[in-house]
C-alpha cells in the first residue's frame, strides 16, 4: 500500500506533462556599450607661406573669448547647425577690394561647402569697391552714400556704412551670383535686401532674372530698417531692385545672397577711408536691427590704419561699437586686429601707436586680439611685401595675392585656436540640436 502523501505527489506529477512546462529563457548578456557618434574632429588647415622673409604666424591671444564661435563651428562641421555660422569683417580700404576677406570666404567654402556670397552694398560708391565671387552693380540715377567720403545727415546707412537713394523711377541696383567656373558663388537660394523705411520713401520693383517678382512698399510712418526676403530654386539667378516711384526716393542699404545648405558665411564691410570714429557714426537703431538680422557668430575688427590721425578719441568710439555689437548680439565673439604696416621705407611711426593702442582696448573690453602687424613681418614689411608683388605702388594696399596672404595668415591663427579649443572640448558642437531644413536660429518672416 502506498501512503498518502506518495499518492498526492504522484497524482500532480501525472497531472504536469512536459509539453505544460514552458522553457526557461536562459538570460539575456549585457549589452555591449554603443559607441559615442561623437567622435573628436579633426581640422584642415590654410597653407600659409614659409620662406626666408615670412614670419611665424603670431597666435591669437585671449583666443578663449571666441569660444562661443567654435563651439557653433563645431556644430556646422558635424552636420548639427541649423544655420549659417556668419564672420562680419569690418575695414577700411584696404577691405573694399574683398581681397583679404575674399580669400578667406574662399577658403572656407571650398573646404566646408558654398554657402553664398554674403553680403554686398547696393551700389559702389568707389570705382575700387568690388566683391569677388559674386556680380553686382547699379544702373545710372543713384545717389551715393557712404560714412566717410559721402555722407548723409540722418546717419541712416546700415551696418555697412554704405547705402545709395534713387533720383528717379527706373533706376536700378542688381546682384548675381558668380560667372560659371568660378570656385564658389555660383549658386543663390535667397536674397534679403535691406532698405530704410519712412514717410518719404516710395516703392521698388523685385525682378528675378527679368521677370518681376513684387513690388515693395517703403514707406512708413517713421525712420526704420525694411527687409524683404526673396526665395528662388537653388541655381544661379540675378536679382534686380528697381526704383518704381516718380516722386518719391527708395534708399536700398545692401542686399545679402545665401544658399539654404548651413556653411561659412563671410561678410565684408569694407569702406574707403574709415576710421573708429566713421565706424561709430551710423545710427544704431537701423544699425541694431541689421546686426541682429543677420545674427553673426564672429565679428572681426580689421580696422585702425587710418586711427592715427584721431588717435585721442578712439577709445570712446571703439566703446560705442563694441556695446553696440553686444546689444544686438549677445556673446557673440570678437576679434580685434591691428592695423596692417604701411609706408614706403619705413613704418609710418603712427602705425606703431594706433598698434599698441589696439591690444590695450581688446583688452579693457575682454575681446580677442590678433597682431597682423607682426604677421605681415613686423617693421617695414611693407618694404619687403612690395618686392613680391603683394602691396600696390602706394605702399598702403593689398594686391589680391597680398589679400590672400594675410587672409590665409588669418585662417591659420583661428584655426590653430580652434583646435586648440577642439582638444580641450572634444564633445565640442556635439550637444547642438540636429540640422533640419528649413530650421534658421533667427525668423525669416520679417524683423
Amino acid at each position: 500500500m502506498i501512503a498518502r502523501p506518495q499518492v498526492a505527489l504522484l497524482l500532480v506529477l501525472a497531472a504536469c506533462s512536459t509539453q505544460d512546462l514552458a522553457p526557461v529563457e536562459p538570460p539575456s548578456p549585457p549589452e555591449a556599450p554603443k559607441p559615442d557618434p561623437c567622435q573628436p574632429l579633426t581640422l584642415a588647415h590654410p597653407e600659409v607661406e614659409m620662406g626666408a622673409d615670412d614670419r611665424p604666424v603670431p597666435p591669437i591671444v585671449d583666443a578663449a573669448r571666441l569660444e562661443p564661435f567654435f563651439e557653433r563651428a563645431a556644430a556646422l562641421l558635424r552636420g548639427r547647425a541649423t544655420d549659417h555660422v556668419r564672420i562680419a569683417i569690418y575695414g577700411d580700404s584696404n577691405l573694399t577690394l574683398d581681397y583679404l576677406s575674399g580669400h578667406m570666404r574662399r577658403w572656407l567654402q571650398l573646404t566646408y561647402g558654398d554657402a553664398g556670397h554674403g553680403f554686398v552694398a547696393s551700389i559702389k560708391p568707389w570705382g575700387h569697391y568690388k566683391h569677388m565671387d559674386v556680380r553686382h552693380g547699379t544702373s545710372s540715377g543713384w545717389e551715393p552714400y557712404a560714412v566717410t567720403t559721402d555722407p548723409v545727415l540722418d546717419r541712416m546707412y546700415g551696418v555697412s556704412g554704405i547705402a545709395a537713394e534713387s533720383l528717379h523711377k527706373h533706376a536700378a541696383s542688381w546682384v548675381a551670383t558668380a560667372e560659371p567656373g568660378a570656385p564658389i558663388g555660383t549658386r543663390m537660394s535667397s536674397a534679403e535686401v535691406f532698405f530704410l523705411k519712412g514717410k518719404r520713401f516710395g516703392q521698388f520693383d523685385v525682378e528675378v532674372d527679368g521677370t518681376k517678382n513684387r513690388t515693395v512698399d517703403t514707406s512708413g510712418d517713421r525712420p526704420e530698417l525694411g527687409v524683404e526676403r526673396i526665395e528662388v530654386e537653388d541655381g544661379a539667378h540675378e536679382i534686380r531692385f528697381v526704383a518704381a516711384d516718380h516722386l518719391r526716393r527708395t534708399r536700398l542699404l545692401g542686399v545679402a545672397i545665401e544658399r539654404d545648405q548651413p556653411g561659412f558665411v563671410v561678410d565684408s564691410y569694407g569702406v574707403g577711408s574709415l576710421n573708429t570714429l566713421s565706424l561709430a557714426r551710423p545710427d544704431p537703431n537701423i544699425s541694431r536691427p541689421m546686426l541682429e538680422r543677420r545674427g553673426y557668430d564672429l565679428v572681426i575688427f580689421a580696422t585702425g590704419a587710418n586711427d592715427p590721425f584721431t588717435i585721442d578719441r578712439v577709445p570712446g568710439a571703439m566703446a560705442q561699437v563694441i556695446e553696440l555689437h553686444r546689444e544686438a548680439l549677445p556673446g557673440v565673439a570678437m576679434l580685434m586686429l591691428t592695423p596692417a604696416d604701411r609706408g614706403m621705407r619705413r613704418t609710418f611711426p603712427g602705425t606703431l601707436k594706433v598698434i599698441a593702442q589696439r591690444e590695450l582696448m581688446a583688452r579693457e573690453h575682454g575681446i580677442a586680439f590678433w597682431n597682423l602687424f607682426a604677421a605681415m613681418g613686423g617693421p617695414d614689411a611693407m618694404a619687403r611685401l612690395h618686392l613680391r608683388g603683394m602691396v600696390k605702388n602706394d605702399y598702403i594696399h593689398y594686391t589680391e595675392k597680398g589679400g590672400d596672404y594675410v587672409g590665409r595668415r588669418l585662417l591659420h591663427a583661428m584655426w590653430s585656436a580652434f583646435d586648440d579649443y577642439l582638444a580641450a572640448h572634444p564633445r565640442a558642437g556635439c550637444d547642438a540640436p540636429p540640422r533640419q531644413e528649413a530650421t534658421t536660429k533667427r525668423s525669416r518672416e520679417g524683423l
